[in-house]
């Protein structure tokens, strides 16, 4: 529920209690208590979701909300027939006002030096997590990195056309993802040179490693959904708190990742991931923005536009940030797009062998490629394919015909690596001849 307090001249206070009485919302009013002299003071108790609405109709009655504003949360509210208006509004999920967006999604930022030690403990966590191969460790990390914050306000800058909140978010940002990787890799390196974990340690083979080695069009849907869910959150009544560890998750692993390789010398893995990082930030940023237009926020008055030009250092500070953010997304989209198209070349072509009569038995877990680098003139390497196997057969061609799959389908000379993962299936012709026979002991006794 919120309070919102409006300042009323007299000659249009019967209009404004007019609209409140048709939404059935309780009020009170005091007299010449406004903000100008001779305004009322008119105070009345909404859902959430209904401050826009209320505050659209106001406006369309003559109402200058600009005159004086003011909502804030409460923790309840007690009035005739106030069950059937929060009734009423539980069922739609309408979205919260323009200014209370703007001011819940900068309410939700950090002073810069308690946001950078939250980046810096949180990649701390998730090296530990990574080089234990703890996932509960690494979801840790994502609990405690506050970087939902600068992602959303950064979208809302962008749709409200707020220039000063969207520079200053997507500064932070830099600013917070850079320390979470220097962070990362100084903490790998010294668990390395204390031998907290072996220095031989192949991490390309960690599992919490080998997914975020380079970027794929999976990681970028997910930080798109994450960004949009974010936003959902954030203007309706969905959990931001929530989807911010969904976010986390998309980014803090992978700065550790980033720290790990540089740590253990392992250059491609660490630009891989970084390369990764920069498109999911991209995306998440992307994805909130797009869900916020979705949802109907457009610019208002606010002290800048997005689009008037500056003067002086702020030029310098706007250019500089231009440039840089069009040269990152230009550069990784053009990589992102290169390596994509080449891993859903290599899952078309592993599909097409395995179809084939003999590898009926075998089925793809997870196919994984590694680079010569990871940036937009990077080459493919190795392909490493894990395949279940519930018999004890050997494929000893089987790298090969995969090789000449791969190379006739995308062009490119790449290592083939097949991993087996063995099951052991039942019989279920024995299990149907036991039934209704007395069950076996596992030493073979009834």
């Amino acid at each position: 529920m919120r309070v919102v307090q409006l300042s009323v001249p007299p000659d249009q206070r019967e209009t404004v209690l007019g609209v409140l009485d048709e939404y059935d919302f309780g009020y009170t009013v005091a007299d010449g208590d406004g903000a100008k002299d001779g305004h009322d003071l008119v105070t009345f108790v909404t859902p959430a979701d209904a401050v826009e609405h209320v505050l659209n109709d106001l406006e369309a009655q003559g109402y200058d909300r600009s005159t004086y504003t003011l909502s804030y949360a409460t923790e309840f509210a007690n009035f005739e027939g106030i069950d059937g208006v929060q009734d009423q509004w539980a069922k739609t999920p309408n979205k919260i006002a323009p200014e209370t967006l703007r001011s819940k999604a900068k309410d939700m930022r950090l002073n810069m030096r308690s946001y950078l030690w939250m980046m810096v403990l949180s990649a701390v966590v998730a090296v530990s997590g990574v080089l234990t191969g703890s996932p509960a460790v690494v979801v840790g990390s994502m609990i405690i990195a506050p970087i939902v914050s600068p992602m959303l306000t950064a979208s809302v800058g962008a749709v409200r056309d707020d220039r000063g909140m969207l520079i200053d978010s997507i500064h932070q940002q830099l600013i917070g993802l850079g320390m979470a990787v220097v962070a990362a890799t100084v903490f790998s390196f010294l668990v390395k040179q204390f031998f907290a974990v072996p220095t031989t340690l192949d991490i390309t083979s960690m599992q919490l490693v080998a997914g975020r080695l380079a970027p794929s069009i999976l990681s970028t849907v997910i930080g798109l959904a994450a960004g949009a869910a974010g936003a959902y959150g954030l203007a309706t009544k969905g959990s931001v708190s929530i989807v911010g560890v969904m976010i986390a998750a998309a980014l803090i692993p992978v700065a550790a990742v980033s720290g790990v390789g540089i740590a253990w010398t392992q250059y491609i893995v660490a630009l891989g991931a970084l390369v990764l990082l920069v498109l999911t930030m991209i995306a998440v940023n992307v994805g909130g923005y797009l869900m916020l237009r979705y949802l109907g926020y457009r610019p208002d008055n606010v002290d800048e536009g997005l689009f008037e030009r500056p003067s002086g250092r702020q030029a310098l500070v706007v250019g500089a940030t231009a440039l840089l953010v069009v040269g990152i997304v230009g550069a990784v989209g053009f990589g992102s797009y290169r390596h994509a198209s080449f891993e859903r070349a290599v899952n078309d072509a592993t599909t097409d062998v395995l179809q084939q009569s003999g590898y009926d038995r075998l089925g793809i877990t997870q196919v994984s490629t590694e680079y010569t680098s990871v940036g937009p003139f990077g080459d493919p390497s190795t392909v490493t394919i894990a395949l279940s196997r519930t018999d004890n057969q050997s494929y000893p061609n089987l790298p090969t015909v995969l090789d000449r799959s791969i190379t006739d389908r995308t062009g490119e000379n790449v290592t083939v690596r097949v991993r087996y993962i063995d099951f052991d299936t039942s019989d279920r012709l024995d299990r149907a001849n036991q039934t209704g026979g007395a069950a076996m002991a596992p030493d073979g006794h009834g």
